[in-house]
């Protein structure tokens, strides 16, 4: 298998996308069928959510039907572990069917974590190569061996990137033009540009953020979770290949990460629930200042400054976690600030 499709490699790889962007053709051309039948179409409600028309929720079914085939015929084209796969196209289909259900029927968040952490606590010890044992910086002289910690720092991890990434989800293309940084920085340091599995990713991902900027569908909380578990899998599987190193797989996710937990702090503080609702994330308090439509392209751009500074400026870890900080909370206060006075005229 490998070899046939070493020598018909470009060929196959072009038939391939073909067919799976005809399969995605199908789901958009019937897109309001579909989300009718299955019941995932987001209806307006003036209260959290600001789009004006009901809209499909198709993100994930996209992602799902592109990039599982992808990641079957990766495996065949690699020889990869069959354990690894097996694993892998289980936590997929999870999370993908509880991202799904949510879409359809708003679960809780305490029922949909209980879910994810059951089954990543099943699954992931299963295989070394899915686990992370230590952790390693690019420029600093020290590891971390986690010893019989390794297991819960994995999970935690994963569990944070799902959580963190489902925040960053709210206006139009910030989830989806995320993803697309994440993964075009994994091929890049991967150097595995002719990664079928990667190239679908990243196709889905354009097909999806072109159709969301247009309002013809939303990423989805199935869109979130699939791309979530998707990323961290490879992220973890890059790192243990030493082609990402800790330090730059934190500086790249650091924007979402960073929102994610000063909205839990506030949400604590102010006595609510860490998993309540709301529109106080930093894309939100965009809304006020900067047309819509560009607001993805900016938070693009405060989420590339952390790993543009660490690899082209500073060099230096903790210098760029408190310019990458400052940034942050410079741009939040100023948006406070401006929602503020506009509240008061």
């Amino acid at each position: 298998m490998k070899n046939f499709f070493g020598n018909n490699s470009y060929i196959l790889l072009i038939y391939f996308h073909v067919i799976l962007i005809s399969i995605v053709c199908v789901i958009i051309f019937f897109k309001n069928k579909i989300s009718t039948y299955l019941k995932i179409i987001d209806y307006p409600d003036n209260n959290l959510k600001i789009h004006q028309i009901p809209t499909p929720r198709l993100g994930g079914l996209i992602l799902f039907f592109y990039i599982m085939p992808a990641l079957l015929l990766n495996y065949q084209i690699n020889s990869g572990g069959l354990k690894e796969l097996i694993i892998s196209v289980i936590l997929i289909v999870v999370f993908f069917t509880i991202g799904l259900i949510d879409d359809r029927k708003l679960l809780s968040a305490k029922y949909k974590s209980f879910v994810l952490l059951l089954i990543l606590f099943l699954t992931i010890p299963l295989t070394n190569v899915l686990i992370v044992n230590t952790i390693n910086f690019k420029n600093l002289d020290f590891y971390i061996n986690l010893q019989q910690a390794a297991i819960f720092f994995t999970i935690f991890s994963i569990f944070s990137l799902y959580n963190s990434y489902n925040f960053s989800d709210g206006i139009n293309c910030v989830a989806s033009s995320l993803g697309i940084f994440w993964i075009i920085f994994v091929i890049i340091k991967s150097g595995d540009y002719s990664n079928i599995y990667y190239q679908a990713i990243f196709i889905s991902l354009i097909i999806i953020s072109y159709l969301n900027y247009i309002k013809k569908i939303f990423l989805g909380n199935s869109g979130s979770s699939i791309y979530s578990i998707v990323i961290s899998l490879i992220l973890i599987q890059e790192y243990k290949k030493n082609n990402i190193f800790c330090d730059e797989i934190l500086f790249i996710l650091f924007l979402p990460g960073i929102d994610m937990a000063r909205i839990s702090i506030q949400r604590i503080i102010s006595g609510k629930s860490a998993f309540l609702g709301d529109n106080n994330h930093l894309h939100h308090l965009m809304r006020p200042v900067i047309t819509e439509k560009f607001i993805f392209l900016v938070y693009l751009l405060i989420s590339i400054a952390p790993i543009f500074i660490y690899n082209y400026l500073t060099k230096n870890f903790y210098l760029t976690f408190i310019f990458s900080l400052a940034i942050y909370f410079l741009i939040y206060s100023y948006l406070i600030n401006k929602k503020k006075i506009l509240e008061e005229k």
